[in-house]
């Protein structure tokens, strides 16, 4: 059997001889990253929230490089708010617009995140995190059409970086695996 096989049964069954598998790679890569993501930092008895995933962010984001969070900072702000003006694109990501205990929804923590002159680190990488949150369950839950895939190839590439520089810089810290412990 082809080792392509389901790109090429995608490609029949949606009668779309244009879906890239180049261009598909970065998703299905980004399933393999994330497991291990969730695997590394979430177990059964500590499954992954919204709430556990910003506490990861608060516990780690000083161990991230500036470059690194930066270039995928910049990437989601470029994306979502061109020269500072919401891009339609960012409802499309569908967070949270439910206000909790006095803190901001997702959607306007990020959205100030974004069009702050000077956001912190750890805002940076909060927002980053709720992004790549979304794009987890927007693809693992249908809201990602599949015959469109590889239009999100950018994102699943600077998405991915991310997750692997996270995972490498993060993963073997005692400090932050100790704090995680109490989460």
């Amino acid at each position: 059997m082809n080792e392509n096989f389901v790109i090429e049964w995608l490609k029949n069954y949606f009668a779309k001889p244009q879906l890239d598998e180049q261009a598909l790679k970065p998703v299905l890569h980004f399933s393999l990253l994330w497991n291990l993501f969730e695997h590394t930092y979430f177990t059964d008895d500590r499954h992954l929230s919204p709430k556990r995933l910003l506490d990861l962010s608060d516990i780690s984001n000083n161990n991230l490089s500036d470059d690194c969070l930066n270039t995928i900072f910049n990437f989601f702000k470029e994306r979502y708010f061109p020269n500072n003006q919401l891009d339609n694109r960012f409802t499309t990501v569908r967070l949270d617009t439910v206000e909790r205990n006095g803190q901001p929804s997702n959607y306007t923590f990020c959205q100030t995140t974004f069009t702050a002159n000077n956001p912190t680190k750890c805002d940076k990488t909060k927002t980053v995190f709720l992004i790549v949150h979304r794009f987890r369950n927007n693809l693992f839950h249908g809201r990602k059409n599949p015959e469109t895939l590889n239009i999100y190839e950018q994102p699943f590439k600077e998405i991915n970086k991310f997750l692997i520089h996270f995972i490498e810089t993060t993963a073997d810290n005692n400090l932050i695996n100790n704090q995680r412990q109490i989460l």
